[in-house]
């Protein structure tokens, strides 16, 4: 079987999602399935390729490619990765709206199959889409990562006994941290460390509130972007990892904080709430007080020791490895070809 994946646009292709892909596509081939690329897709045959993947949405080049499926009968499929969720719809909506009735509803419409990440996604996609079949299928690890809290603690100078608190994201209003740092007052006794970068303006206010509620406040560090490999020492060593996100279809920095054992703060809106709950993690609404009342929690219990950060670890390996996850994907190729 030969599948095409149409990727995310350039500036989409960083972080958790990208890396998810990569993965994916390099996992593929160990079930008998070659991933060729876009460019390999311009011209073909028939024969060439058996399933289309688009992976996002809003691009012109997606929909001109679909209806070369559709022309050919080709089956393809829409992972919008969370880009008609509610919060994303709204934002921008005077520029999305008429593009959606353009050229974005034929395209999704079209499709053999949208695939969801989450049972929230796939609601709601429902919604939208209510005569077209929509799947459900997580996203698995984004590397070989495992815990390793206190030689990461050692490595990035953060002293034991010390409560540390990450936020490692794009630095977006949708995610949450200004909620974050408004629920943090009076938590003195702890560093927040944000790893991410976003639109200068946007983090220049987060970084002026910061510093006008210092007294107030923990210790606040602003690292900037780090991606890759280097990423990793920042959820090892984090006692707590916080994404109060007012939308997220996966949430994938979630799913990268358990990979490696640490316990992570998240909200109702993303579809960690389900997966994790209060049993895993801290679940809040994407409210300031819901926030602090996770946070007080968070400050009443012990850190979580080694075997607390070791089952966490299992419980993600067991349930988002690749290896598991591409025999789904490949059945679900499968399914899509024996209907054409």
């Amino acid at each position: 079987m030969k599948v095409c994946f149409v990727e995310l646009s350039a500036e989409k292709q960083v972080g958790g999602l990208e890396a998810a892909i990569v993965k994916l596509r390099e996992t593929l081939p160990r079930a008998n399935v070659a991933v060729v690329s876009e460019q390999e897709f311009a011209n073909p045959r028939d024969d060439k390729v058996d399933v289309v993947h688009f992976h996002g949405l809003w691009l012109p080049r997606h929909s001109a490619l679909s209806r070369i499926c559709r022309a050919r009968r080709m089956p393809y499929v829409v992972s919008p990765h969370g880009m008609l969720e509610p919060w994303a719809w709204r934002h921008k909506r005077w520029k999305k709206l008429p593009y959606f009735f353009l050229r974005e509803r034929a395209h999704l419409a079209g499709a053999s199959a949208l695939l969801a990440t989450g049972n929230g996604e796939a609601r709601r996609l429902r919604e939208f889409f209510p005569h077209t079949n929509v799947h459900v299928l997580p996203l698995g690890l984004t590397g070989d990562a495992k815990p390793d809290y206190e030689r990461a603690r050692r490595k990035l100078g953060w002293p034991a006994g010390e409560r540390v608190l990450l936020f490692l994201s794009r630095i977006h209003e949708k995610k949450g941290l200004d909620l974050l740092l408004r629920a943090l007052h009076g938590f003195r006794d702890a560093r927040l460390v944000i790893v991410g970068g976003g639109e200068p303006g946007y983090v220049q206010t987060l970084r002026d509130y910061c510093e006008k509620n210092a007294a107030e406040l923990p210790r606040v560090e602003w690292i900037g972007e780090i991606w890759g490999d280097a990423r990793w020492a920042y959820f090892q060593g984090a006692d707590l990892f916080c994404l109060p996100s007012h939308s997220e279809n996966f949430g994938l920095a979630v799913l990268e904080a358990c990979q490696v054992g640490t316990p992570a703060l998240t909200t109702t809106t993303t579809p960690w709430a389900e997966a994790l709950g209060n049993a895993r993690g801290f679940i809040c609404e994407p409210k300031v007080e819901s926030i602090r009342s996770a946070l007080d929690r968070f400050f009443s219990t012990p850190v979580a020791d080694a075997r607390q950060r070791d089952e966490l670890s299992d419980w993600a390996w067991s349930n988002y490895d690749w290896g598991a996850l591409a025999i789904r994907y490949v059945r679900f190729y499968e399914s899509l070809v024996r209907r054409r």
